[in-house]
């Protein structure tokens, strides 16, 4: 499976970085959580250094944003759930996941590694509105 990065500009606009590999994903992460102890003149500086997404699809990604020192938050919509009805008539359409660097890192690794329905498992108990 491939799994392409983007980072996004002063403007917030998406830029695609192309496939990469997890070394990359990490390394990227790495960068963006050093970026996060620093000061910025605007939130949209700060959230251009601070923050990337994976992608295997248009619907099938996580993005994730380094706030400061050990305070994470990675973000995705949900794509696998039980029935139809709960699709439509469900409250819990996405993942809002808080951590510190070591979880960014697993989720990330998790992201590699999984399935997207075994990934959602995994993560069931971030599910939010």
């Amino acid at each position: 499976m491939t799994v392409d990065l983007y980072r996004f500009d002063r403007d917030l606009h998406v830029v695609e970085q192309g496939q990469c590999d997890l070394n990359t994903a990490l390394e990227t992460f790495e960068q963006c959580y050093l970026n996060g102890c620093a000061s910025y003149d605007s939130g949209e500086d700060a959230y251009a250094a601070t923050s990337f997404g994976l992608s295997r699809s248009r619907t099938d990604f996580i993005e994730l944003s380094c706030h400061a020192h050990d305070s994470v938050t990675v973000h995705s919509d949900r794509l696998c759930y039980p029935s139809r009805l709960s699709r439509y008539f469900g409250f819990k359409h996405s993942f809002n996941i808080k951590g510190d660097k070591a979880m960014g890192a697993e989720i990330i690794c998790d992201y590699f590694s999984m399935e997207r329905q075994a990934f959602e498992a995994k993560y069931a108990n971030f599910l939010c509105r």
